[in-house]
């Protein structure tokens, strides 16, 4: 153990030689890393103020940042400056130091032999502070992170004070490369954040005063800088095989239990506010086999009850559905309970909806009827910040007794979790409350999930691809290819389409074989070449549009759903005869029609049921006869239906293409318009193109939309983006023949 603090013998006196510079010193230099300089001083400079320091060199004045410190504990003190390698800054180049009071210094750059040479004799509390000012420095102004060579130089500043009574040593493996280490005693027990220093990389970590969990490789034979330590902490290398934190669950002796209580404990302290400690807390209780749900459902009981969902949200919330028969009012008091809390819960906090199956199911019951909103659902916002495979509701009685409801697992995939907090209700029972508190945040969470976890989708060209597409089409696929054949039979026989680029995207992957077998075959008969491209799984309407624009080569983009089939030959020209002609309007949509050739569509507008409340879309003169006066005349329209969206492509890209924030597909469209018109064009109904369009085959056919609570969702979130835009929009006149008939 080093017993003096006697340093930096490199410094020489330095004598004045400019009648200008009040006196002088020397500095030893050190080069840190090809970015960082360190500059070292024997006690503070004599009539420099530090705080307001400057440097200049022959080339000019030397470029912040710079930051400076004096280590306490040594003799002369040792003050150090941390600054950015620069021209001018070399060892025997001449620097002026100056501060705002007016005080001027010669400074002299000494090169250091080392940082060996330059801070061997400091005792290791000096050190673990110059090791730990380097870092936080380097960190905050120079990004040192990502500097190998300057997280090596912190690292050889730390090994000088290396001892084995500062040793750490890992005792188990929490991750792929996450390990547990133990401390050494006398550390504060308070959790903190401190440096951890590797051979080419340094970070700050949290951690307690007796475990540190690394949760990446390259740290080992690395040191722990912990505030107040009495050096430098050594992260011994392991000696051999680490357990890992499943192994160590099993097992049953006092040495193995602590370990795991202190992985776990730690994680789940770090959990808080860690997204990768989350992820280990959660994977580790994903490989514990679940316990059976328990509910209490007997009617001959004067109580009963069931926790049916318990859904982790991953974003630290978790949504709870399930219901409570207490008709003689035994129910005291609630407590959620998880792996690693538990947390009193509130009646307000539970709100109430119909369950009929419950009235039926009880009816006969000797202690009554459990009245007609017996079924609760809640969205806690934070309580599974510390995620648990399993939670359960502790009902207490008022008898002093208490009932454990378990759950079915919590932890599910994003997509998954979001389909049945979609259909945890009925939607005739859910409110405007219900909706706003229970399902819209958790839905909202776990989209965001979905939408972040996307792949890159595969590209299948079929037959040689147009030279100079005039038009891209894009048409999504899901489920439904039933008038696949109809519709590329009808575009293959449209002279007006031969400069059309025709690119399908498959967005229910399962059934990518059968799909391209079909294409293949129908190029073959019609010679007609397609794209297909194939999302790796079903991400919605709004993520497969994008990925067909992404393939797109035409300065136009006609979004185009499977359903929809073309009236007659030269349906697509109108539209684009219309974009050209008329510049201000970024989008255009067709005529759309019926099987019974009525009207479905003339241009979408946006209403309010009752003239209040969240605003709808609505497709002008829908039902009515296909050749209604009104539905003939070109015109402006708030907006137009994705079902045959003819867009500039450079105005879509613009706008950051079709929102992917609804879920499966609905309100994208409108989204799309109002955005557009935000971006200040317009849009206009083009009736001189007609296509018929077999309404809603394709999402009629996901279980994730057709019987849940997706469109009440999306037409919140829509009305929450757009209200005052579509309220402006619908003050408005929409006269008829304000733009180009595209009628040749």
């Amino acid at each position: 153990m080093k017993t003096g603090a006697r340093v930096l013998d490199t410094f020489d006196p330095m004598p004045a030689t400019s009648s200008d510079v009040a006196g002088s010193a020397s500095a030893a230099l050190l080069t840190l890393s090809p970015a960082v300089v360190l500059l070292a001083f024997q006690g503070r400079l004599p009539g420099i103020d530090m705080g307001s320091l400057s440097l200049a060199s022959a080339l000019g004045p030397i470029e912040p940042p710079m930051s400076w410190q004096t280590v306490p504990g040594t003799e002369p003190q040792l003050s150090l400056l941390i600054v950015r390698a620069q021209p001018g800054l070399a060892a025997g180049e001449p620097l002026q130091a100056a501060d705002d009071a007016g005080g001027r210094l010669r400074v002299v750059p000494v090169a250091a032999e080392g940082i060996g040479a330059l801070l061997g004799p400091l005792l290791p509390p000096a050190l673990a502070r110059v090791a730990g000012f380097v870092a936080s420095r380097g960190r905050r102004l120079f990004r040192g992170t990502e500097d190998a060579a300057l997280a090596g130089a912190c690292h050889a500043i730390a090994s000088l004070g290396q001892s084995a009574e500062h040793r750490a040593v890992p005792v188990a493996r929490c991750g792929a490369d996450a390990v547990l280490w133990a401390l050494p005693r006398g550390l504060p027990a308070a959790p903190a954040i401190s440096f951890v220093l590797g051979r080419g990389r340094m970070r700050q970590v949290s951690h307690t005063g007796g475990a540190l969990i690394l949760t990446e490789e390259g740290f080992e034979d690395g040191f722990l800088l912990p505030g107040g330590a009495e050096g430098p902490i050594h992260l011994a290398p392991p000696a051999g095989r680490l357990p890992t934190l499943g192994e160590l669950s099993r097992r049953t002796d006092a040495p193995g239990r602590a370990l795991y209580r202190s992985a776990t404990t730690e994680l789940a302290r770090r959990a808080v506010t860690e997204e990768e400690a989350r992820r280990l807390l959660r994977d580790h209780q994903l490989l514990v086999p679940a316990q059976p749900a328990t509910l209490m459902s007997q009617a001959e009981e004067p109580f009963g009850g069931a926790l049916e969902l318990a859904l982790d949200d991953h974003g630290g919330g978790l949504f709870l559905r399930g219901w409570l028969r207490d008709p003689l009012g035994l129910v005291a008091r609630l407590t959620l309970q998880g792996r690693f809390g538990e947390q009193r819960l509130a009646m307000a906090e539970l709100l109430r909806f119909p369950r009929p199956d419950l009235v039926k199911k009880f009816a006969e019951s000797p202690h009554g009827s459990p009245g007609l909103k017996a079924g609760f659902i809640a969205h806690l916002p934070r309580v599974a910040l510390r995620p648990s495979a399993q939670w359960r509701l502790k009902v207490e009685l008022s008898t002093g007794e208490e009932v454990s409801l378990l759950a079915p697992p919590a932890i599910t995939t994003p997509l998954l979790a979001r389909d049945r907090v979609l259909g945890g209700i009925a939607p005739v029972h859910v409110t405007p409350e219900i909706m706003a508190r229970c399902i819209a945040p958790p839905v909202e969470r776990l989209h965001r999930r979905v939408m972040a976890a996307r792949q890159a989708p595969e590209v299948v060209r079929i037959g040689t691809p147009v030279a100079a597409p005039a038009v891209s089409l894009v048409v999504p696929i899901y489920r439904n290819v039933f008038y696949l054949r109809h519709q590329l039979a009808a575009f293959a026989r449209d002279p007006g389409l031969r400069e059309a680029e025709v690119i399908y995207v498959l967005d229910s992957p399962e059934q990518r074989e059968d799909v391209e077998h079909n294409l293949r075959g129908y190029h073959g008969i019609t010679r007609m070449p397609v794209t297909l491209v194939v999302q790796p799984t079903n991400y919605g309407y709004g993520s497969a549009c994008n990925a067909g624009t992404a393939e797109a080569r035409a300065p136009v983009v006609l979004l185009l759903n499977s359903d929809v089939v073309p009236a007659r030959r030269g349906w697509a020209r109108p539209l684009l005869e219309v974009l050209e002609a008329a510049p201000q309007l970024a989008a255009v949509g067709p005529k759309l029609l019926y099987g019974n050739d009525s009207l479905q569509h003339a241009g979408l507008y946006f209403e309010q049921i009752g003239g209040m409340g969240e605003w709808y879309n609505s497709h002008y003169h829908k039902g009515l006869p296909r050749h209604y006066p009104a539905a003939t005349h070109a015109r402006e329209v708030p907006g137009v239906t994705g079902a045959a969206f003819c867009v500039r492509r450079a105005a879509l890209e613009a706008v950051g293409g079709v929102t992917t924030d609804y879920v499966v597909g609905d309100y994208e469209d409108s989204d799309l318009c109002l955005k557009l018109r935000a971006a200040g064009h317009g849009i206009g109904y083009v009736p001189a193109s007609e296509l018929y369009h077999f309404e809603r085959q394709s999402i009629a056919l996901h279980g994730g939309y057709a019987r849940t609570l997706a469109a009440a969702y999306n037409r919140g979130l829509h009305h929450r983006r757009w209200a005052p835009d579509m309220e402006a929009l619908m003050a408005r006149d929409w006269p008829l023949d304000t733009i180009p008939s595209g009628a040749g």
